[in-house]
């Protein structure tokens, strides 16, 4: 047996290729044919893969080296063709996944397909574009994992509409263990979320993300801002993707919002989103500006969360280029810099 270095110095691969070749080498051994690798890389380019895509699929599994190309691999390639799949997608998704190629074609690539397409009624591209972010669209048995949870949520009365939606652009949250899925399902019902609404289903999918000691620290945090339990369910109602953020991303911008521009903690409540946006990309950039704003009396009073929402080009063009005497230009770039 012959380590893959060995083999792969003596291959005339191109330069990147073989890079990535050689990296994987310690993992992956060859047994009887040195020109494995060569036909597998070849393979991949022959069907529209970059050299860099052909790289991450290398470095991810490096075990499809010792495949061989047209008996395990042209079939998987030759069935997602004949549902209409692109070259192009092919090579995006399964360079950012490769993990589907060492499945059974006939026995789970196939049925696991099949099942998504027909209970979703989304075209086959959708739910091969869906298999990026979750492997498990193509590698796990719909029936035993996939819809006992959608099961529930249709108990809870979530429209059908909403569940097909919800399973062709977040699959992951489907493939869950059936007794997390119930006990996040009842917390988000228990938060006062419609099942009727498509809210119900955003705030679900956060849930599933954070833990419920996770959960009660972020909840701390904000209530030692001054938020109560009321205006938690209305933030969260209204943007449940503010709780992805860390304790120290929130309190940082609740300090600053509260401290300094000097709005209300309930003020924030009511606009979640504001705190996404970047403290020292956006936020700190745009207040300092309009402060000098105000101070010289350009502006009568101190604009509210719109300042935010505006696009740089816009804040740039309403509030920087026509007071280049001022410039502003320069201070909202340094305080750019010295908070990043």
């Amino acid at each position: 047996m012959l380590k893959m270095e060995e083999e792969v110095r003596s291959q005339n691969l191109s330069e990147g290729l073989q890079e990535s070749a050689l990296s994987v080498s310690k993992k992956v051994q060859l047994k009887n044919n040195p020109t494995q690798p060569d036909s597998v890389l070849n393979f991949f380019k022959n069907h529209g893969f970059s050299k860099t895509q052909i790289r991450k699929i290398v470095e991810r599994m490096p075990r499809l080296l010792l495949y061989k190309a047209e008996k395990t691999l042209l079939p998987k390639f030759q069935f997602f063709y004949s549902r209409g799949i692109p070259s192009s997608d092919l090579s995006v998704v399964l360079s950012s996944n490769p993990a589907v190629l060492r499945y059974n074609l006939d026995n789970c690539i196939i049925p696991y397909f099949n099942s998504f397409k027909d209970f979703t009624r989304r075209d086959y591209s959708e739910i091969f574009l869906a298999y990026k972010d979750c492997s498990a669209i193509l590698t796990c048995n719909f029936q035993s994992i996939v819809a006992p949870n959608v099961a529930l949520l249709r108990e809870h009365g979530v429209p059908d509409s909403h569940i097909m939606t919800e399973i062709a652009g977040h699959p992951k949250i489907f493939t869950l263990n059936h007794d997390k899925f119930r006990r996040t399902v009842e917390e988000v019902a228990k938060l006062g979320f419609n099942p009727l609404q498509y809210k119900f289903l955003g705030a679900l999918r956060v849930l599933v993300k954070i833990s419920k000691s996770t959960l009660e620290r972020k909840l701390n945090v904000l209530k030692e801002w001054g938020w109560s339990d009321e205006d938690f369910v209305i933030a969260f109602e209204k943007f449940p993707r503010f709780m992805m953020l860390s304790e120290h991303k929130i309190s940082k911008a609740m300090n600053f919002f509260v401290n300094t521009i000097g709005w209300k903690s309930s003020f924030v409540a009511h606009r979640p989103f504001v705190l996404l946006y970047s403290l020292g990309k956006r936020i700190i950039p745009r207040y300092s500006v309009l402060q000098v704003l105000l101070s010289k009396g350009f502006i009568k009073k101190q604009i509210s969360v719109q300042f935010l929402i505006w696009s740089e080009k816009e804040f740039l063009a309403r509030f920087v280029t026509p007071y280049e005497d001022l410039h502003l230009l320069k201070l909202y770039k340094e305080k750019m810099s010295l908070e990043n």
